[in-house]
């Protein structure tokens, strides 16, 4: 990667960085006494939002999407390399696809559900899952949307769409990570999948799932091979996970999370973990005056603060307490 070629990019992402919310800001969200007072301050901000339409309606999610949408919009032509925003923009192409495939699988119309932030448009993805081909997108994505059509076709079970675009969204992600070959991405892919597949085998442990089971749905391109994860756990216990991922930086968070007694691992703390380790693998972006991460890195805010303001709207409509919504929150830009 030419870092020079970033110097202008990251002039835009520098005005960009001055609309996102500070930590001041959801203070102010935080303790603000009810949904209606929280909007109305949210409405002095970038997100345009119709106060009394999104009291009556309860729908935060057109004015959330709208303003990441604007943030993928404005950096995704101006990159050098757009593969680095794809880091974070191909779970909305395997959300899209989950949905239309769902969509092809009963009949029903769920294109409301469609996310368009992605480097394929919405109209070529219903392509791949109306014929199973398309020039315009990577054969692991054909191949991912053959294997779930087939899986439907066999067992007739709407959890082939999420089973399989998991499971290619990750090799997807891998192939873009080996591409790039820098450091700092091929640690926020290895945490990405890392940690979803100890949550996703907490899951399935809770469920009483089989051995089967776990080695379909866990993806193999993490840094440790699914069948050990399993035959650890099933063996050794929890606790002998942690051992499993010495070699990460957040080893000592997840001994924290991870207990003897599955039922006392909260998958919503691997999901916080990872948010806050990607955090720590971009801080120091936001000091550079060259290269791609600044933009990584105001994404990657970005998302955290739509996610937050999603959690604390919600929160707040449905009378949570300040410290529960707080504990819940990802890191906030600056803090």
């Amino acid at each position: 990667m030419n870092n020079l070629a970033y110097s202008g990019v990251n002039t835009t992402v520098r005005i960009l960085e001055d609309q996102l919310l500070t930590k001041d800001d959801f203070e102010t969200l935080l303790k603000s006494s009810s949904l209606k007072e929280a909007l109305e301050y949210l409405q002095k901000t970038s997100y345009e939002i119709d106060v009394p339409d999104a009291l009556e309606n309860k729908n935060f999610e057109p004015f959330l999407l709208k303003g990441l949408m604007q943030s993928y919009d404005v950096l995704t032509p101006i990159m050098p390399e757009e593969r680095i925003i794809e880091v974070f923009s191909t779970s909305y192409v395997y959300h899209n696809l989950k949905v239309l495939l769902k969509q092809k699988f009963t009949g029903i119309n769920m294109e409301h559900l469609l996310v368009p932030i992605g480097e394929y448009p919405i109209e070529t993805l219903k392509q791949v899952v109306e014929t199973s081909d398309s020039d315009a997108v990577p054969e692991i994505m054909k191949e991912g949307v053959r294997g779930a059509l087939e899986h439907y076709e066999n067992f007739h079970r709407l959890e082939s769409a999420d089973i399989f675009m998991d499971t290619y969204y990750f090799r997807h992600l891998r192939a873009i990570e080996q591409d790039l070959r820098d450091s700092v991405i091929t640690d926020i892919v290895n945490c990405m999948i890392d940690l979803e597949n100890i949550a996703t085998l907490i899951r399935a442990s809770k469920q009483d799932q089989s051995r089967g089971f776990m080695q379909t749905v866990l993806s193999s391109a993490g840094t440790v091979s699914k069948t050990r994860l399993i035959d650890t756990v099933h063996e050794q216990g929890w606790d002998s996970l942690v051992e499993l991922f010495e070699h990460v930086g957040y080893t000592e968070q997840l001994a924290e999370i991870v207990s003897v007694d599955t039922k006392d691992i909260k998958v919503i703390q691997l999901e916080l973990l990872k948010e806050e380790w990607i955090y720590e693998l971009l801080k120091d972006a936001t000091f550079e005056a060259f290269g791609p991460f600044p933009g990584l890195a105001y994404l990657h805010a970005k998302e955290m603060e739509v996610k937050n303001l999603r959690l604390l709207l919600v929160g707040k409509d449905n009378g949570f307490s300040e410290e529960q919504i707080r504990e819940r929150m990802r890191p906030i830009y600056g803090s």
